[in-house]
């Protein structure tokens, strides 16, 4: 099993997607008129919680792994794969050091279905 690093960046990436992916959802409701509308907006705001945890574990649980199929080989030595997670795709590069058994997750891109 490998140990996972996550850069700063990549981190900041995730957040910045489950906020935008979260204000998407709430901004259809601003001036709705719809008297219960916090109880929309506190279920949505529950399901972009449970996204990102699916995120985290879906980059842990396929980053640990001894080994990683179908993954990509740049020339400068990085890595990369892609994961699903509910509707989206996300591409992961990242470099590992086989010594230590440290993958470092160094970008995350997402992409919808």
């Amino acid at each position: 099993m490998f140990k996972i690093e996550l850069k700063g960046e990549v981190i900041d990436k995730i957040d910045n997607f489950i906020d935008s992916y979260l204000n998407s959802f709430l901004i259809l409701f601003i001036d709705s008129w719809i008297e219960d509308v916090y109880l929309i907006e506190e279920n949505y705001k529950k399901i972009a919680t449970k996204f990102r945890d699916q995120i985290y574990f879906s980059l842990k649980d396929t980053c640990e792994k001894d080994i990683i199929f179908w993954k990509r080989i740049w020339d400068n030595g990085e890595l990369s794969i892609i994961i699903s997670v509910w509707n989206y795709k996300i591409f992961i590069d990242y470099r590992e050091n086989n010594i230590s058994k440290i993958r470092y997750i160094e970008n995350v891109e997402f992409y919808k279905k």
